[in-house]
């Protein structure tokens, strides 16, 4: 197996900076799938074994890398999947914000390793300097690599476009600090309300005008999870109870240049969060519902 890929723009760069650390913020580990035309980022969740990704991450190569090589496993499996350390790879990119080039290639060394070499310019001269990082890695073999294929997802209730991140992020992590669940609710109508319970107090914010991107409608409900305004249809509106840190740590992807965000909602079930950035990277992340 061999590898070797080059970037020399700044904007792709930056972006692969936020992107890892986004991902370092959601787990210690992370599989770098390496294939023809894409790289993805998969993360599952940590001491559950085998079990559906809950952040996927597409990175189009032809949009980021100058230079791209890579030769897989044989003919017919010409994909490579490698096992890091997620940690290890946000602070090694940290300097990208700043740096004139990033080549990044599969090594020997010791063990097996995701080198990557630095180009960063020198303060006080026109010459540059050369950073290098090599990340121990695991090749993951062939008979794993159905673990870390896109998940299979229901169709969702609903899918809601988001406002902007920032915003969304002050809002939660306030709720944080007062509960550790938040229901996410959405409405074929563009409303989207974050609500949360305590036995003091109960905290809603709504958010109005938003674009609906589908609406798989009419909705069942069976139960008074939340709280509805007057004269509001609940057929059409969905909603699931979520884990507000996992959902906090997703909208740091503020960092980003973001094209849109899209919130699915599989009623009761799940909670799909896909952002399309500018630079053309796709990220998802599943949030499972809690249910009592």
């Amino acid at each position: 197996m061999k590898f070797r890929a080059l970037m020399v723009d700044a904007g792709p760069m930056r972006e692969l900076s936020n992107v890892v650390t986004i991902i370092s913020k959601l787990s210690k580990e992370c599989v770098l799938r390496l294939t023809d035309d894409q790289m993805y980022f998969i993360v599952s969740e940590e001491n559950s074994g085998p079990s559906p990704p809950i952040l996927w991450c597409e990175i189009p190569q032809a949009m980021f890398c100058s230079e791209y090589q890579m030769i897989g496993l044989d003919e017919e499996h010409k994909d490579i999947y490698l096992a890091l350390s997620s940690g290890n790879l946000a602070r090694s990119l940290v300097t990208l914000k700043t740096a004139k080039s990033l080549k990044m290639k599969l090594t020997k060394k010791q063990c097996p390793c995701l080198t990557l070499e630095i180009e960063m310019p020198c303060v006080l001269s026109q010459q540059t300097r050369q950073v290098t990082h090599d990340i121990p890695v695991t090749v993951i073999p062939r008979k794993l690599w159905a673990d870390f294929h896109e998940p299979r997802i229901p169709n969702p209730d609903i899918s809601i476009e988001l406002p902007p991140l920032k915003q969304l992020r002050t809002t939660i992590d306030r709720m944080r600090t007062m509960a550790l669940e938040v229901v996410i609710r959405a409405s074929a109508e563009g409303r989207l309300t974050l609500q949360i319970k305590t036995d003091m107090a109960k905290v809603s914010t709504r958010f109005k005008g938003l674009s609906v991107e589908a609406f798989g409608g009419p909705i069942e409900h069976s139960d008074s999870e939340t709280d509805t305004q007057t004269n509001e249809d609940m057929s059409r509106i969905s909603y699931c109870r979520v884990d507000a840190k996992k959902l906090s740590m997703f909208l740091s992807a503020d960092q980003i240049s973001t094209n849109k965000t899209v919130c699915s909602i599989v009623h009761k079930k799940l909670v799909i969060l896909c952002l399309q950035s500018d630079e053309n990277v796709k990220l998802q992340c599943f949030i499972s519902g809690i249910v009592y």
